[in-house]
């Protein structure tokens, strides 16, 4: 089992060479809060999303930080709307920690679903005005969700938000990335358009985000490093890599985790 998978800032790593069925075996046979998240972890990458209920359960129960935030996060990138109209799935964040709360703020791009807004705008109307992490990191999550309102949440109230809210939340029923149906090209597009500009002034590559989200969309890494310089050769590596992922029939407004469609 992948270890760091426990530590945050990394992405969920390659698929296990066990099969389902041994994982699920395995999982039938273990106790241990750390193994169980683990397990869980991998038969998602799998394509098997039966697990959801216990990973739910899991993240609901658990007083572990670690297993708590890799719960949060899986639980972010293979949410559906329903899951997230569903308050009692994250009745945890009623009594967890500061950096739990930070870690699904952050992950709220990963839900790709305009559900996680009613959230976001709990969470801030509790830490508004508090200077913190969180505050901004929930005014970055709204940015992105309305970015095609050209909305700035840094000098909108949070009225203001709402009201938007109210006009937008039932039109918004595919996976949405900044506000247009998801499609893994559009994070292709941002990483080439960073690469192209930053190779001329020899700058680093600082599209984590993007690349976190189109490595766990299609189950195949990103191959350029992050604030490192970039090469000729990264660039050469990310269009081979772009040319292999479209292969693949994508469909739009869909959501994938690690290639297979979220139902």
């Amino acid at each position: 089992m992948e270890n760091n998978l426990l530590l945050t800032g990394v992405d969920f790593g390659g698929v296990s060479p066990l099969s389902l069925k041994e994982l699920k075996t395995n999982l039938e046979s273990i106790s241990d809060e750390k193994e169980c998240i683990l397990l869980i972890a991998e038969i998602l990458k799998k394509g098997d999303f039966s697990v959801k209920p216990l990973l739910i359960e899991l993240m609901n129960q658990t007083k572990d930080e670690s297993v708590l935030n890799l719960c949060i996060r899986l639980f972010c990138s293979v949410c559906t709307n329903e899951d997230l109209r569903d308050v009692s799935n994250l009745r945890c964040l009623s009594d967890v920690s500061e950096f739990a709360i930070f870690t699904f703020v952050t992950g709220a791009v990963d839900t790709m679903s305009y559900e996680v807004v009613t959230y976001l705008l709990a969470l801030w109307d509790e830490w508004e005005d508090s200077d913190s992490d969180i505050e901004y990191a929930i005014q970055d999550a709204l940015d992105d969700y309305f970015y095609d309102q050209k909305l700035s949440t840094e000098e909108a109230t949070e009225e203001e938000v709402e009201e938007l809210w109210s006009l937008v939340s039932e039109q918004k029923e595919p996976a949405n990335y900044k506000g247009s149906p998801v499609f893994p090209g559009m994070f292709a597009k941002e990483i080439m358009t960073s690469l192209y500009t930053g190779i001329q002034v020899e700058g680093k590559f600082h599209k984590y985000l993007q690349s976190a989200l189109l490595s766990t969309f299609t189950g195949k890494r990103v191959p350029v490093k992050v604030n490192e310089t970039i090469s000729r050769k990264d660039i050469d590596n990310m269009i081979d890599y772009i040319e292999d992922v479209s292969k693949r029939d994508w469909v739009e407004g869909r959501k994938y985790f690690y290639g297979f469609e979220i139902k």
